[in-house]
C-alpha cells in the first residue's frame, strides 16, 4: 500500500532531518575541535611528555578524530532520514547525539585529572 502525505508534512520531516543533523555537526565539531583538542594536548604534552613525538601523535590523533568525526556526519543524515520515514526522528537524533554527549563529558574530564 502506498502512503500519500501532504506536502507540508513531508517538508516539515525535511526541515526538522535537516535541522538535527546540523545539530549532530555542531556537537561534533566542538567536542572534536574543542573538548578532544584540549584533552589529546593534555594527555600528549603534560601526561606522557613525549618529546619531539608528541607533535606527531598529536596530529595523527587529530586527523583519526576528523575522519571518524566526518564519517559519524556522513552516516548520521541518512540514519536520521530513515527514522523520519518510520517517525523514529528523535530516537534515532538520540542515537547519534548521545555518543557525542559522552565523548564531550569524558573530554572534559581528562583536563581536570
Amino acid at each position: 500500500m502506498i502512503e500519500h502525505q501532504p506536502a507540508e508534512r513531508t517538508w516539515l520531516r525535511s526541515a526538522a532531518v535537516w535541522g538535527l543533523w546540523l545539530a549532530v555537526l555542531a556537537l561534533a565539531a566542538i567536542v572534536c575541535y574543542v573538548i578532544w583538542l584540549r584533552a589529546f594536548f593534555e594527555i600528549y604534552y603534560v601526561w606522557l611528555n613525549l618529546g619531539d613525538a608528541a607533535r606527531l601523535a598529536y596530529e595523527l590523533t587529530m586527523i583519526a578524530l576528523t575522519v571518524g568525526m566526518v564519517t559519524w556526519i556522513a552516516v548520521g543524515e541518512p540514519y536520521l532520514a530513515a527514522g523520519a520515514r518510520v517517525q523514529r526522528l528523535l530516537r534515532r537524533f538520540a542515537y547519534v547525539a548521545v555518543p557525542l554527549l559522552i565523548a564531550g563529558a569524558v573530554g572534559l574530564v581528562i583536563p581536570l585529572l
